[in-house]
């Protein structure tokens, strides 16, 4: 950076106006635009530091257009950034101190479930299928495919791909912005990967010197908070199994959970772990099929006394027999912004949910989500539908079908007031050429689908 002549003495605080060469363009502008930069940036404190009238900079003139454009409006325009080279122009906005603005610049519109479409897609090497997929709130998402675990950055850059000893990462939780959990249906133990240097960190395992039924424990779901990784584990017989509490910082084993014995519909491993951060409760659910249909269980674990709060089976002798016949969830999430948790079932495909703060008030405390229009009504299920919660929206896979139930109002006719919320469905997409959605995740206004027998992961966005 060259100072030239200066025009005067500079006024501390004043909003001046700065002439900036940029790569011998010149750029005119203010001190106060410059300094919405953030106080440790290189122009906010080219700004400060110098009394000259021009500031020279020897870099890329087009691309601190765009990064200019940014302080002055806090927007870049998606049809204009994409003409250039993404990793040249982030790495310009770190060279400026400015990636923090320009991140929130490019970040994506809130994602609204009517408005989302398919915007991209994040594609591993290999020719493994994706399995298992973790988004965060960053809009950041780790591929789980074959052996591999392939991560994609907050602007879906392609990072490093990491090999694990797995035959095939069947589950996976992130447990930091490195760190990756790890876990197979028929490869035993939990493992930790470093996915930024590709390498193995730790493998645990579930053992128990007084039972003999306790070996080659494989893992079959994963969750975390903020201090534990809790890791479903069934053994080889798949008769025991239980959920093993892993201390994050120490990376060990601290304490068993839920232990269950037998091979009863009741006792089976748990499938769907999700730790509900705002009720520090641990949701272990586990849906299972057999020879007379399926089964299953959803139990909520209070994190801090290790112990059941509340428990519900399915097929159910409390379920309402005018919605189903004895039918039993495929999927279900803990909604923390609903404070409900939701489910959607085998045979009929219906939504249903139960709030939160009134379990322990009903026997049967699940309100089924309607749709009041014909067309749109669910006409079945699938044992392989999938939810996931996002906001106050909730989408579901059935097959290769797409859809999101939205919240709405119900109006008064008498008052014109609201009188209670109801949900509507829509179809996001419907029948995709015949490839069933095998997962759904969503994070930083983004919605992240696998589908079977393909390689890549689509990226939904609501485009503003």
């Amino acid at each position: 950076m060259n100072g030239l002549a200066s025009d005067g003495p500079r006024v501390q605080g004043s909003n001046r106006r700065v002439k900036l060469d940029v790569g011998g363009k010149i750029f005119e502008t203010t001190t106060s635009t410059l300094q919405s930069a953030g106080k440790t940036s290189l122009l906010a404190r080219s700004a400060l530091s110098t009394d000259s009238a021009e500031i020279f900079f020897d870099r890329d003139p087009h691309l601190f257009a765009l990064l200019l454009g940014v302080l002055r409006t806090g927007k870049l325009s998606a049809s204009t950034w994409e003409k250039f080279d993404i990793e040249a122009l982030i790495d310009e906005a770190s060279y400026y101190g400015i990636l923090e603005p320009v991140k929130k610049a490019m970040a994506p519109e809130a994602l609204d479930g009517i408005d989302v479409e398919r915007v991209s897609m994040v594609v591993p090497n290999g020719r493994d299928y994706p399995l298992a997929i973790c988004s965060s709130h960053d809009g950041s998402v780790w591929v789980g495919h074959g052996s591999k675990i392939t991560p994609y950055d907050w602007a879906l850059r392609k990072q490093t791909t990491t090999l694990t000893d797995l035959h095939s990462v069947d589950t996976m939780n992130r447990i930091s912005e490195t760190l990756a959990a790890v876990g197979a249906e028929d490869f035993p133990g939990l493992h930790i990967y470093d996915t930024k240097n590709a390498a193995h960190m730790k493998s645990l395992t579930w053992s128990d010197k007084s039972d003999t039924r306790v070996y080659k424990p494989c893992v079959r779901a994963l969750a975390s908070s903020d201090s534990s990784i809790f890791a479903s584990f069934e053994n080889g017989q798949r008769t025991e199994n239980t959920i093993l509490v892993v201390d994050k910082e120490r990376l060990e084993v601290s304490r068993e959970i839920g232990r269950q014995s037998g091979n009863s519909a009741h006792s089976k491993v748990s499938t769907i772990l999700q730790f509900v951060n705002s009720e520090n409760l641990l949701m272990v659910g586990g849906v299972h099929g057999g020879t007379f249909g399926f089964s299953g269980y959803i139990r909520l674990f209070d994190a801090r006394a290790d112990k059941i709060v509340w428990d519900w089976t399915e097929p159910n002798a409390n379920a309402d027999p005018r919605m189903i016949e004895r039918d039993s969830f495929a999927d279900v999430v803990v909604s923390e912004d609903l404070g409900a948790i939701v489910k959607v079932n085998v045979m009929r495909g219906n939504l249903a949910m139960a709030d939160l703060r009134r379990l322990s008030e009903s026997r049967n405390p699940w309100m089924p989500l309607t749709e009041t229009n014909p067309a749109l009504a669910v006409q079945g299920g699938t044992a392989d539908a999938k939810i996931v919660s996002y906001g106050r929206e909730i989408f579901c896979s059935r097959g290769e079908d797409l859809e999101v139930w939205s919240e709405v109002p119900v109006i008064s006719k008498s008052s014109a007031e609201v009188e209670e919320k109801k949900f509507r469905r829509n179809f996001v997409e419907h029948s995709r050429r015949g490839h069933q959605i095998t997962s759904l995740s969503a994070g930083g206004d983004r919605l992240f689908v696998a589908r079977w027998e393909m390689q890549g992961v689509e990226v939904w966005e609501t485009k503003g």
